[in-house]
C-alpha cells in the first residue's frame, strides 16, 4: 500500500492506496482541480464546498455521459476502457470517505 497525498480545493486528504489506484486516483484529483478552476473563473462561486459538489455533480455526469449503463442483452466492445469490479470501488470509496471524515 502506498500513501498518496491528495489535495481538493485546497485541502489536503491522505490516502492509503494499492500501487495500481495511485495514478487513477491522482488523475481524478487532478480532474477535479481542473473542473474547480474553470468553474471559478466562469461563475462568482467562491465557497470552496460549492466549488467541490459543483464539480464533482459535472464529473460525475461528464462520466455517465461517456459510457452509459449497458443494457442486459449488451455485449461488452472489446475497445471498451476497462472498468473496476464494483467491490474494489466500493472499498475505495471507503477509503476516500474515511480520509475526508479524518
Amino acid at each position: 500500500m502506498e500513501t498518496l497525498d491528495v489535495t481538493l480545493g485546497g485541502r489536503s486528504y491522505p490516502l492509503t492506496l494499492s500501487p495500481e489506484e495511485v495514478e487513477t486516483v491522482r488523475a481524478a484529483a487532478q480532474a477535479v482541480e481542473a473542473q474547480i478552476a474553470q468553474l471559478k473563473s466562469q461563475y462568482a462561486i467562491t465557497d470552496r464546498i460549492d466549488l467541490m459538489a459543483m464539480a464533482a455533480l459535472q464529473i460525475a455526469v461528464q462520466a455517465r455521459s461517456a459510457s452509459p449503463e449497458p443494457s442486459p442483452s449488451s455485449v461488452p466492445n472489446e475497445g471498451a476502457a476497462p472498468t473496476w469490479p464494483a467491490d474494489q470501488v466500493e472499498d475505495l470509496l471507503q477509503r476516500i470517505h474515511a480520509a475526508l471524515e479524518g
